[in-house]
């Protein structure tokens, strides 16, 4: 996982191009202004989504991880927790992986770390890595922020 600011992340040459490239593109469409949806930069390849939500007690959501698609979790208005973990941790699964979402439950986080992301902050998390997002440790508060999905193939 990568914590960074957007604008930090824009330029970065240490980044593959295509989170560069992907991040710019978002840029460009001014994304505080875009209504909650689906935006398809690059098909299923690469895609982001604006949501508009309120965090949830973190006891009550679950981890959660992937295997096709890096995540780029973004905050526009408000603040998340996110905890994390590595791609080494024992994944101790809820119901079997769904492929057609790519997406997989687990039961518990080991060794959680809570990253706290603001306003032009970002997460980039990679395929195997535990995520649990949209987090708080008090009360829920509304939370505008976008989740992009790269295919992990285009690093390649």
């Amino acid at each position: 996982m990568i914590i960074d600011a957007l604008q930090h992340a824009l330029e970065n040459p240490l980044y593959p191009a295509i989170i560069r490239q992907t991040l710019q593109q978002i840029q460009l469409r001014q994304p505080d202004e875009l209504p909650p949806g689906k935006y398809p930069i690059d098909g299923d390849e690469i895609f982001f989504s604006v949501m508009e939500t309120e965090t949830r007690d973190i006891n009550l959501q679950q981890p959660e991880f992937h295997h096709k698609y890096i995540d780029i979790h973004l905050v526009l208005t408000g603040e998340e927790i996110i905890g994390t973990g590595t791609s080494a941790l024992t994944r101790s699964l809820i119901e079997p992986f769904d492929e057609s979402k790519d997406l997989g439950f687990c039961h518990s986080i080991d060794s959680e770390t809570l990253v706290h992301l603001q306003r032009g902050e970002l997460a980039i998390i990679f395929p195997l890595e535990l995520h649990r997002p949209m987090c708080t440790l008090s009360v829920a508060q509304p939370l505008r922020k976008i989740v992009v999905k790269i295919n992990q193939a285009l690093l390649k």
